[in-house]
């Protein structure tokens, strides 16, 4: 049951101590962030977007401790509210991220560019946050006209929907790549973290970017919007789980801090290479990520350096590889290409 709580800007009149609580976790979390990544891995590239997330979170919840006894601030709920809203997106930046480097350790089963998914789903995510923010920010103000409150209600809509087919585009990706690794026999451990980790991750992510999404369409005094214990355990416990499921499995004790570093195709030797060069113009690698031009051309502007450094028969490729290792099979155990009666006969012999 929704208890309206008279002139609270939440509907209800926020708990106190428990958003303060929230503050030091993810404070406690970030500064683990800065350590793991950045000082004793040394990767500022793959964890400098965590330690920025979760500051956003940090000031977000003491804002809204704070607005728990000033529940009637104006300026207080809009600047909790919208950095509690910004926040998920950059958790997401940082696993467009690390998968983007988890690309570049296996090149040769990469479904597009590396870099390129960095830059296509982030320049996606800046533009949802830019409709988001402005999107919260005319919602949440009570002062603003009716068709104004009405426009960012529908900008929060749409940033919602847009994080979603995100989300699901993304994770279509991560699959693929999951797919292929086990295809390729070089889903070693190091892999496994890595691409669970971004299916837990993203679960948590979609469980409050759904919870947010719903939360729009219903009025502010519903359940999904009025009722602070579906806030707590739909958005900020997600969260939380989020950011220090990262710390216990930090990206960059996993990940070579050196983009150019790659997995040899035997999945056990680890090589440092050029890194993946795309031929294209940069305004055709954004707007055309997997190269789909160059497949209709039939050209593959992709640099395979992986194919000549000697590891994996001639070539170096997988199917190299695979065609060498059965060669071999086959000449230490003649029978293996025989049918079943000759192999019999053979053993016989």
């Amino acid at each position: 049951m929704v208890h309206v709580v008279q002139g609270s800007y939440w509907v209800y009149a926020p708990t106190k101590g428990v958003s303060a609580a929230f503050a030091v976790l993810f404070l406690i979390s970030g500064v683990l962030h800065v350590w793991q990544n950045n000082l004793k891995f040394r990767s500022w590239r793959i964890g400098f977007l965590l330690p920025w997330a979760a500051l956003l979170f940090v000031v977000g919840f003491a804002l809204r401790e704070v607005g728990a006894y000033h529940y009637n601030n104006l300026n207080i709920f809009i600047s909790s509210t919208v950095l509690l809203f910004l926040a998920p997106p950059v958790y997401n930046g940082a696993n467009y991220f690390i998968f983007g480097r988890i690309l570049y350790y296996l090149p040769y089963l990469s479904p597009l560019h590396p870099g390129r998914v960095w830059t296509t789903f982030i320049a996606l995510d800046t533009l949802d946050g830019i409709i988001a923010g402005n999107g919260a920010s005319y919602a949440a103000n009570a002062d603003n006209s009716e068709s104004k409150i009405k426009l960012g209600i529908v900008l929060v809509k749409v940033s919602l929907f847009l994080l979603l087919g995100m989300f699901l585009g993304f994770i279509a990706l991560i699959v693929l790549f999951h797919r292929r690794c086990i295809a390729a026999g070089v889903f070693n451990h190091k892999c496994k973290v890595i691409i669970y980790e971004m299916y837990a991750s993203c679960f948590l992510i979609l469980i409050r970017n759904t919870f947010r999404t719903a939360a729009f369409f219903y009025p502010a005094t519903s359940p999904a919007n009025g009722d602070e214990v579906l806030f707590w355990v739909l958005e900020a416990l997600p969260m939380l789980a989020n950011t220090f499921l990262l710390n216990i499995y930090p990206p960059a004790k996993y990940l070579p801090a050196n983009h150019k570093i790659y997995l040899a195709v035997d999945g056990k030797t680890e090589i440092e290479g050029p890194g993946m060069v795309d031929k294209r113009h940069f305004l055709l690698t954004l707007f055309d990520p997997f190269d789909l031009a160059g497949l209709v051309r039939g050209h593959d502007n992709k640099n395979k350096f992986w194919e000549n450094d000697g590891i994996g028969g001639p070539g170096g490729s997988i199917t190299a590889m695979r065609d060498v290792q059965t060669t071999s099979n086959i000449e230490a155990d003649p029978t293996k290409s025989l049918g079943t009666q000759q192999r019999h006969e053979a053993r016989c012999l």
